[in-house]
């Protein structure tokens, strides 16, 4: 199928980025908004982290965007390290002076910490913290909070796949802990002091994996600040293909299915067992579908496909 460029010129990628401690993640995307050409097709991210936090962010160009939640279901690592004794408004250290609460801490053994740790593996109802980008009637939890409002959620069943911990010394406890989408490492670790008879705060919170993807070859941020900087090898050396973004399993079609597909119309697929798949064709990914009953459907489509690789020929019609 001939690829039909209208709008933004590429299809779908995404790229990891090893965010620093400091900025939003929507500092990370002005970044790569201020560094691309314009027509590359919108920028957006696969689940923000907090300023104070570091660590794996994904961003998606082009339609890779409608797939956020599709990578919000799937499974995150963090390697967090907390202090008990204190009682933050926030649940961490980043937060205003004299805000913070020194509370007394129960004699603890490497022992007692490990074992509490454990016992939240499982199903765990949790309430997102007051600073947080859950919303309420519209507008996120931290805005009411800054306002003098805070709102009380109520608890969400979340769920903890695997802790480990790494290192207990004085009143500081590191850990590694897997966990379902939408869970606040925040909110644990005050959960795990206020089991432990005290109340916690992190100091750090770095994210290493995501929905399978690892830091591996992740971007460092200064790579837009360096003079010699290139969009071009920055396309090359970076952008991945979206197939590798969430392990769908991986559909080929014919030509003419391959029209249908794209053209939005149902096809027949009775071999198939129901599940989503990548929509392939003539080594380019039509978008994501779902078979149901036989019947293949378009959940996401692309246009124009994606390749697996970027296509630097076209870059000559790009805004620099």
């Amino acid at each position: 199928m001939a690829r039909k460029f209208k709008g933004p010129i590429f299809g779908p990628f995404f790229f990891k980025v090893d965010k620093p401690k400091g900025i939003t993640s929507f500092d990370v995307i002005r970044q790569f908004k201020r560094k691309l050409p314009k027509n590359i097709g919108k920028i957006g991210h696969f689940g923000t982290l907090d300023p104070f936090a570091t660590g794996l962010m994904v961003i998606g160009i082009g339609p890779a965007t409608r797939l956020n939640q599709y990578t919000q279901v799937s499974t995150k690592e963090y390697i967090a390290s907390g202090r008990l004794g204190f009682l933050s408004p926030t649940g961490d250290f980043d937060t205003e002076d004299g805000t913070m609460e020194r509370v007394e801490i129960p004699p603890l053994s490497y022992e007692n910490v490990k074992d509490a740790l454990e016992s939240f593996v499982g199903p765990y109802m949790q309430s997102p913290p007051a600073f947080s980008a859950t919303k309420h009637e519209g507008k996120p939890l931290h805005e009411w909070a800054r306002e003098g409002i805070i709102i009380e959620k109520p608890p969400v069943e979340r769920h903890i796949h695997d802790i480990e911990l790494l290192s207990f010394e004085g009143d500081t406890v590191i850990f590694r802990v897997s966990v379902s989408s939408g869970t606040y490492i925040r909110v644990l670790f005050d959960d795990l002091a206020i089991k432990l008879g005290t109340r916690g705060a992190l100091e750090e919170l770095r994210r290493t994996n995501s929905a399978g993807i690892d830091l591996d070859g992740s971007i460092k941020l200064d790579i837009f600040n360096d003079d010699d900087f290139d969009f071009r090898e920055f396309l090359l050396n970076h952008a991945q293909p979206i197939t590798d973004l969430i392990n769908f399993q991986l559909l080929e079609l014919d030509d003419k299915d391959a029209l249908s597909f794209a053209n939005g119309m149902t096809i027949k697929r009775e071999n198939e067992t129901d599940g989503l798949y990548w929509v392939r064709s003539n080594n380019q990914t039509l978008g994501l579908g779902a078979i149901d009953e036989g019947k293949l459907k378009v959940k996401v489509g692309f246009s124009p496909a994606a390749l697996d690789k970027i296509d630097l020929t076209i870059c000559n019609s790009l805004d620099e």
